[in-house]
């Protein structure tokens, strides 16, 4: 495993800050614990699809492929914050899509 930064931050602490923010208006239907579940001892991905929210396992797979052990925590920050855009973006464009042929 490649040596990581004394001033990164892990994949589960990622992992652990996505988790605390996602749903949390919404009252929750599983343990955000589990979200701890996926990175293993050694801060890697182990289980893909295993939370039963194909959105929160989204937000996890992505955080993993994107993540650099050797950034800094800013550039790793930077990083999750830019790949959770680029999925919104994304997103938002199949949105429109869909909103657009409804109007057609």
């Amino acid at each position: 495993m490649p040596e990581q930064q004394q001033n990164s931050v892990s994949l589960r602490e990622l992992v652990r800050i996505a988790a605390k923010v996602y749903n949390d208006d919404e009252p929750s239907d599983g343990d955000k614990s589990a979200w701890d579940e996926v990175i293993d001892s050694n801060g890697r991905l182990v289980a893909r699809g295993e939370l039963g929210d194909t959105l929160a396992d989204f937000i996890i797979i992505e955080l993993a492929e994107t993540y650099d052990p050797k950034a800094s925590r800013e550039e790793q920050l930077e990083e999750a914050q830019r790949s959770m855009n680029a999925a919104i973006m994304q997103l938002d464009r199949v949105a429109l899509t869909f909103a657009e042929l409804q109007s057609t």
